[in-house]
């Protein structure tokens, strides 16, 4: 949140206006004490107004020394509070372990700092409780999963079993596959804000990852009879691992070819902008509505009415994908209008950043 006005300024001229108002209060006092006694300011002369500009001015003088010692105080009063402040917006979810230092001066500002510590250091511990559960759940799951799949499997392998009976076990067996993909979404991304994930970084040419996307698009688009298309306009190589950038751009496909309409199209492009490697994916449908789209990289976000609402999905492929890219020192962006959305994959290039410093290790 922006301010429009500090409380600094705002006291800073509260106490300058009072100071202004004093010396206009004590000049008046002393014009009407000279008239009452028939000082100076009995005749109408010049010089008897001068005299009266003179005090004036005068008065002027400890008004501002009053105003500049009032600004200097008041600097000093609240600059703890904007440091307090610049510290508690440096707080996320990654570093609520993080304390903010104590003034040791044992005042009020010391208490805030002690229960905001204490309040950041209690919702530490409650992510980690939710992540530790999160874990255990979806360890918990694959078991069962395993047993409920490998038993549909086998019960679609009965040459007795009768078709209606056949067609309810195959969409069964779909749910247990989905539900499978969320245990697995949920685990990795559960892993990733532990910090447990670790990418196995190598030299790597994008263009194939891009053209390997493309092949999937082509065989999974075949009963919408999408045409694929790849433009490669410059080699790319880049520093990552190859099985995760593959996995987003696997997802940006998923969804590419889920969202689709019949007859459409998904076109990949690779290009290079500066010291990035810029991965391009776009597709036809019906886009995604501008109050939806902030939302599609949140966790488990489906878009309702923007994109269809018949498509099983986990809502959670754009989370993963996001979370690579960034990983990777890049970005994953999106931009939609009916029959043209567009995934931006930004990636730096193998070598040196624009810092300088070496690309991922």
């Amino acid at each position: 949140m922006k301010m429009k006005r500090s409380l600094r300024t705002r006291l800073f001229w509260a106490h300058t206006c009072l100071f202004l108002l004093a010396g206009v209060i004590s000049v008046l006092f002393t014009w009407l004490e000279l008239a009452r006694e028939g000082g100076p300011l009995q005749g109408t002369g010049t010089a008897d107004w001068s005299y009266f500009l003179a005090a004036a001015a005068a008065s002027c003088v400890p008004v501002l020394l009053l105003g500049a010692v009032s600004w200097w105080l008041i600097r000093r009063a609240l600059s703890p509070i904007l440091a307090l402040t610049q510290a508690a917006e440096k707080i996320n979810q990654d570093s609520l372990h993080q304390q903010i230092p104590l003034r040791g001066t044992g005042d009020e500002l010391d208490r805030l700092t002690s229960v905001l510590n204490d309040m950041t250091r209690r919702l530490d511990t409650a992510f980690q409780e939710v992540r530790e559960f999160t874990l255990h759940a979806s360890h918990e799951l694959k078991t069962p999963l395993t047993i409920l799949r490998n038993g549909f499997e086998q019960a679609l392998m009965d040459t007795t079993l009768p078709e209606n009976h056949r067609d309810r076990v195959a969409n069964q067996l779909d749910e247990i596959e989905r539900l499978n993909r969320i245990v697995s979404g949920l685990t990795f991304l559960t892993q990733a804000d532990a910090h447990q994930v670790h990418l196995l970084v190598e030299d790597l040419d994008m263009a194939e990852l891009v053209r390997d996307a493309a092949g999937e698009a082509s065989i999974l688009g075949q009963t919408l009879n999408l045409s694929v298309t790849v433009v490669i306009d410059t080699p790319c190589r880049v520093r990552g691992d190859r099985h995760r950038l593959r996995q987003l751009l696997l997802n940006l496909t998923d969804n590419a070819v889920k969202y689709n309409r019949l007859d459409g199209y998904v076109e990949y492009q690779l290009r290079q902008e500066g010291e990035q490697a810029v991965v391009t994916v776009r597709s036809g449908g019906r886009g995604i509505g501008p109050e939806e789209l902030p939302k599609i990289f949140d966790r488990f976000f489906r878009s309702g009415n923007s994109r269809g609402s018949t498509t099983e999905g986990c809502g959670l492929g754009l989370s993963i994908a996001r979370w690579i890219a960034e990983e990777h020192k890049g970005s994953l962006s999106a931009a939609s209008k009916p029959d043209n959305t567009v995934m931006t994959l930004k990636v730096p290039m193998a070598g040196l950043t624009k810092s300088g410093q070496a690309t991922l290790g």
